[in-house]
């Protein structure tokens, strides 16, 4: 599974990459911390899943929060998977709204938390799996493990 981190906290990103690597049998997870970086890495890296903090900083100009990134990555890519990854109420109602425009589901799935454990990490991937139809179904492997079985 290739994973895109959007977030330009590092100690944040790197829980997450770690998260998905315990969770994960084979994952492979880019960051980044902007969202011109990100645009040029999807094209680059073509992730499966892109997981958007919601506020990414003054320095990245016009294009520095979450919910415009959704945005525009859903206007080329209507059909990649998304998920909103915030605690603020502003950038969560701004997800919601975008994600409404796009006719994405917005629920537990699609709007992660910044604290997760492990069996929510590994619910959410297999809800993300039928909500975005990935072409691929998961299968519990031990406790959390999961490896992807192409249909």
């Amino acid at each position: 599974m290739r994973v895109l981190i959007v977030e330009d906290n590092a100690f944040n990103a790197f829980c997450l990459t770690r998260l998905f690597e315990a969770v994960c049998r084979v994952v492979q997870v880019t960051v980044v911390t902007e969202s011109l970086n990100a645009l040029h890495k999807l094209e680059q890296f073509q992730p499966d899943l892109v997981v958007i903090d919601g506020d990414l900083g003054a320095g990245d100009s016009r294009y520095c929060n979450g919910p415009l990134l959704a945005d525009l990555i859903w206007r080329k890519y209507p059909n990649k998977a998304i998920v909103a990854w915030t605690d603020n109420q502003l950038m969560r109602r701004a997800f919601e709204e975008v994600f409404h425009v796009h006719h994405k589901p917005f629920r537990d799935c699609t709007m992660w938390s910044k604290i997760m454990p492990q069996h929510q990490l590994y619910q959410a991937l297999v809800d993300l799996s039928k909500v975005f139809n990935l072409g691929y179904y998961w299968q519990a492997n031990s406790s959390f493990h999961l490896d992807r079985l192409y249909a």
